[in-house]
């Protein structure tokens, strides 16, 4: 029976830290713009240090907290470096602008044809 809740606890964690991530990737980290090595260095760092810092933790950090903070990062790490596809994130170039069809439609200026008869009759009735 304890091994049957340790695989239902890892899979609820990982069904909870990926609807985080899916979410804050939508609405936050696509905004942010970080070095994707100092993310992976990050989660390197939170992945080792807690354990040589501080021993005698709670029970609930090492399992919980700890791991679902590096698979968070690591997930952005991953997102930043391309191995995941970006379907989430709003199609804009970096003057803001979104690049759909319907915008290029918009931008498309109409401008009247030239009239070659106009310019020789106003000399016409210049003289």
């Amino acid at each position: 029976m304890s091994t049957f809740m340790t695989i239902l606890s890892i899979v609820v964690l990982s069904i909870i830290i990926l609807v985080i991530y899916n979410v804050l990737k939508s609405y936050v980290l696509y905004k942010v713009k970080v070095n994707k090595w100092i993310i992976l260095a990050l989660a390197m760092v939170l992945f080792i240090v807690p354990t040589l810092a501080w021993p005698t933790m709670p029970k609930y950090v090492a399992n919980y907290i700890i791991p679902g903070t590096f698979v968070f990062l690591f997930l952005w790490f991953m997102d930043l470096s391309g191995f995941i596809k970006k379907k989430n994130i709003p199609k804009t170039n970096y003057s803001g602008i979104a690049s759909s069809k319907k915008d290029k439609k918009n931008d498309i200026v109409m401008r009247p044809k030239v009239k070659p008869n106009r310019i020789k009759n106003n000399i016409n009735d210049n003289k």
